[in-house]
């Protein structure tokens, strides 16, 4: 059931989904970490993701794990905020003009879709947080500097698994535009 809920999810938020694919893929091009399945959108646990190869370097575990997201967030954050906020607090509806309601209501989609997928697969999340805390890769620093991304990461990657963040940013807009 969950899986289903979260192949669903990805496809109602394809925006999002592919371009974290894409953001997947060329960090793992840049990281040298060879891509076994290619494509974004395929009907399975990895739906919005690539299957590739885990990194063995911690460095390399977290760009895997966080990079993709952060890009996510960099341009669904934008686009949110101008749909969201000319939609619900700047009031604009179709009868003000049609074309801007149609333009923020494409922001606010595309800028929901974007943040429904930020977090990685649950098993770039464990093998960071394997690479840094259990097999203590990468120097004191940087470990100390990872906790709180990497927990939230991890915590994150699980949410998704099984649809909560797109539950959340459902009920989210459901209540923003209810009250």
């Amino acid at each position: 059931m969950m899986t289903k809920l979260y192949i669903f999810s990805k496809i109602l938020t394809f925006p999002g989904a592919y371009l974290r694919g894409f953001w997947e893929q060329l960090t793992c091009k840049i990281l040298g970490l060879p891509v076994e399945i290619p494509g974004y959108l395929r009907i399975d646990e990895a739906c919005g993701h690539v299957e590739h190869a885990l990194a063995n370097k911690g460095f390399a575990a977290y760009l895997i794990a966080t990079g993709p997201g952060f890009m996510n967030v960099m341009t669904g954050l934008p686009l949110f905020l101008a749909g969201f906020l000319n939609l619900r607090y700047m009031g604009i509806r179709p009868a003000d003009s049609i074309a801007l309601f149609i333009i923020y209501l494409i922001m606010l989609y595309v800028g929901v879709s974007l943040l429904c997928n930020i977090f990685p697969l649950v098993e770039d999340a464990v093998n960071l947080n394997d690479l840094l805390y259990r097999q203590k890769k990468g120097n004191i620093i940087g470990r100390i500097l990872a906790v709180i991304p990497s927990f939230i990461t991890l915590i994150g990657a699980y949410a998704e698994k099984y649809a909560i963040t797109f539950i959340v940013w459902v009920v989210f807009m459901v209540l923003s535009f209810a009250l």
